[in-house]
């Protein structure tokens, strides 16, 4: 008589672990619990074990797994786990720490508990003593070393894992879930069950043997099966992640003799992503496919799916554009890891000027992120040169700067701007430096950042807050030549090792100290605390402004003078061993005491970044000024109401005036999905009303809503007009 396809258990612990070995595929997200999910399970489990209906034991939840049919030298059970990695890998590391208090509390070697630890923990496959290349657990992704390290170790040294991990030099998040969590079960197991020798812990570890209960779901099925069924589970259970849901959609459309390749390459891109496959996955479609504003969801995957993507691919069914989505990000992610790699990069452009803006921009800024990919990869690809490269990439950071950071606007004021670029972009195949260039220009000049409000933008800022940008423009300031001969050139080397070596060699320095002493005859001005209050005092004979007044509250002080850009330089942490190491000649600046020493230091570093750095980019206005348009006096169209979160990709819509036979899916910001035709927003309002025009926001809302899209529009406008 066959298997049966889905096979029910209800296994205790020991039955799990019992001569089976399970195997997390290499297409599962890593390890990922944290102490408070470990927490919750030892904390439940405890508190099962002292109630008065221990017997009846602790059910833990169920299973998910697929029997391939495959043994270990014909002995031990292989299952790929499907679902329920993160609670048996869990499990794993109870029952190993509990193996090793015992041991340390003098466990015989014979007691039928220690060892049935031992066997939950490794099986016996070719003797009758477990061995330690076949341990319960194989993880397949970043931490599978990690983790068979520290099972190997304890396999030889059970009394001294603890030790071993940690000192364990963890490299990435998943190895450091593994050791930080085995050190954190082993403490609270031990104190939640104490005792000078081993036999209450050897009573713990076997209520956890016999009564720690699961129900194990056991397929036989193909793994593309599985995975269907595991969709229709979590689309009625938890909520798994997006980039869950997604991979499980997209294997749910391969057939199956390309299943277990693209598996692998599935759980590729995991690793060398570092388990940022979504985030990676997201800017790979804003650089190369359509330029998505909102959080990528399920339903607006399979929506851009069954358009952008195959058209972009070129292919006829989903099943073929997967495959080429999943080849096409594996042959692009090293150009992704650059996006976090200022040295990956940098190896790929080799220039200075580069190297620094890529710098102030990794750390900073995520819109740029899908423009600067493309540009790695179309240099990769020889599409695009090393100096159109470097220009883009320091105009675009410089962009960044003033608008974010210099003239204080949130990232909504940007995101059009990088719209607008990127559907260049697609429209053109690719990137083109004067189009980039020309849409910065128009944009900085749109919202009036001339050299005057460039100039009052820097002498507001608290640039010590504001610690990056802060650090990114003094860098620049002590590295620009004030020489006659080379004004304005800017060495990239030692601006660089300045914004490099920050917090390591070098820090903010006030010249103006922020807290001088009551008595200290140098500075006119000191902080009087009482209690928790802070207020200034001002001494005879400053020269502060006169908004600046005695007994103000020290911290508006601090932000409207010591904080200014003109109060602070680059300076060494440790002023010898700063030298010894770094090579850098940095300024004394003599002595600063008065505010007029302030603004003349700050008007020199403002006059020099305006001058030579916090330019317009010298472009041509014309190439792209049609698509550059001011929205004041304009009411928002559908792109500007996706920006403002009001209406979202893959929303259901309809005619207000035929709601009953009218609804269609919003595919992007043009267009909608409609009786299974594709057309413009204006196709779908006249093809429904019959009318040969409309006014498509008048008549359109949102299926549950009443409020029309005109209504969110007039909102919007109402509210900007509220803010002026």
């Amino acid at each position: 008589m066959p298997k049966p396809t889905l096979s029910p258990y209800m296994w205790a612990l020991y039955q799990l672990f019992e001569k089976k070995i399970y195997k997390v595929p290499v297409y599962q997200r890593p390890y990922s619990w944290n102490s408070d999910h470990v927490d919750t399970l030892l904390d439940d489990i405890f508190d099962a074990y002292n109630s008065k209906d221990s017997e009846e034991g602790y059910y833990t939840g169920n299973l998910i797994l697929h029997d391939s049919n495959e043994k270990a030298n014909g002995v031990a059970v292989i299952y790929e786990v499907i679902d329920g990695q993160q609670r048996i890998t869990t499990f794993a590391l109870i029952l190993l720490a509990i193996y090793s208090i015992a041991t340390k509390r003098g466990a015989s070697l014979t007691d039928t508990t220690y060892i049935g630890l031992k066997n939950s923990l490794w099986k016996a496959v070719t003797r009758r003593e477990p061995q330690k290349e076949y341990s319960v657990v194989e993880l397949n992704s970043i931490e599978k070393k990690c983790f068979q390290d520290l099972f190997d170790y304890a396999f030889d040294h059970p009394g001294k894992i603890r030790e071993y991990a940690e000192t364990y030099d963890a490299q990435t998040n998943p190895e450091r879930f593994v050791m930080s969590n085995f050190i954190h079960i082993f403490d609270v197991i031990s104190e939640q069950v104490p005792g000078d020798t081993a036999d209450s812990i050897l009573d713990y570890g076997q209520y956890l043997l016999d009564k720690i209960l699961f129900i194990a779901i056991e397929c036989t099925s193909n793994v593309n099966k599985v995975f269907s069924m595991f969709e229709s589970i979590n689309s009625k259970g938890k909520r798994l992640d997006d980039i869950d849901l997604i991979k499980t959609y997209i294997f749910s459309k391969l057939n199956a003799d390309s299943y277990q390749e693209y598996l692998g390459k599935w759980g590729e891109l995991i690793k060398k992503t570092d388990d940022n496959l979504y985030d990676y996955l997201y800017t790979y479609i804003r650089a190369f496919i359509t330029f998505y504003r909102q959080n990528i969801k399920i339903l607006n995957f399979k929506t851009m799916s069954e358009y952008s993507l195959k058209e972009y691919f070129e292919k006829d069914t989903l099943g073929d554009t997967y495959k080429a989505l999943i080849d096409d990000m594996l042959s692009k992610v090293s150009y992704y890891k650059m996006l976090s790699s200022v040295d990956q990069a940098n190896a790929l452009i080799k220039n200075k000027q580069f190297k620094f803006y890529f710098r102030v921009f990794s750390g900073s800024y995520v819109h740029p992120k899908p423009l600067f990919m493309r540009l790695l990869v179309e240099f990769g690809e020889s599409k695009i040169q090393k100096a159109d490269v470097v220009d883009i990439v320091s105009e675009v950071t410089k962009y960044m700067i003033i608008v974010m950071n210099i003239g204080n606007r949130d990232s909504k004021d940007v995101i059009t701007m990088f719209s607008n670029i990127m559907n260049d972009v697609y429209a053109n195949k690719g990137i083109d430096k004067a189009r980039v260039l020309s849409y910065l220009a128009n944009d900085l000049i749109s919202k009036g950042f001339d050299e005057k409000q460039i100039s009052i933008g820097l002498s507001s800022m608290d640039a010590y807050e504001n610690k990056r940008t802060g650090t990114a423009l003094l860098s620049i300031f002590e590295s620009i030549d004030k020489s006659e001969q080379h004004k304005g050139k800017v060495s990239y080397d030692k601006a660089y090792v300045l914004i490099d070596k920050f917090s390591e060699a070098f820090s903010l320095d006030h010249l103006l100290v922020q807290t001088p002493k009551k008595d200290d005859d140098a500075y006119r001005y000191y902080c009087k605390k009482e209690g928790s209050a802070e207020t200034l005092v001002l001494k005879t004979g400053h020269d502060f402004p006169d908004n600046i007044v005695d007994g103000m509250p020290y911290d508006i002080f601090r932000k409207s003078v010591l904080n200014k850009i003109g109060n602070l330089r680059i300076y060494y942490q440790d002023k010898n061993s700063g030298r010894q190491t770094t090579a850098i000649d940095l300024p004394e600046y003599g002595s600063f005491h008065t505010y007029s020493d302030i603004k003349k230091r700050e008007k020199d570093i403002i006059d020099y970044l305006v001058k030579y750095v916090l330019k317009i980019p010298d472009a041509d206005l014309t190439l792209v000024k049609d698509t550059v348009k001011s929205i004041e006096g304009r009411l928002p169209n559908m792109e500007q109401l996706i920006d403002a979160d009001e209406v979202h990709i893959g929303d259901q819509l309809y005619i207000t005036l035929k709601p009953d036979t009218s609804v269609a899916t919003l595919i992007d910001s043009n267009k909608v999905q409609f009786n299974n035709e594709v057309m413009t927003l204006n196709q779908w309002g006249c093809k429904v009303l019959g009318w040969s025009a409309v006014r498509i926001y008048v008549y359109t809302a949102i299926v549950g809503e009443t409020e029309t899209l005109q209504d969110k529009r007039e909102k919007i406008v109402a509210g900007l007009k509220v803010k002026q």
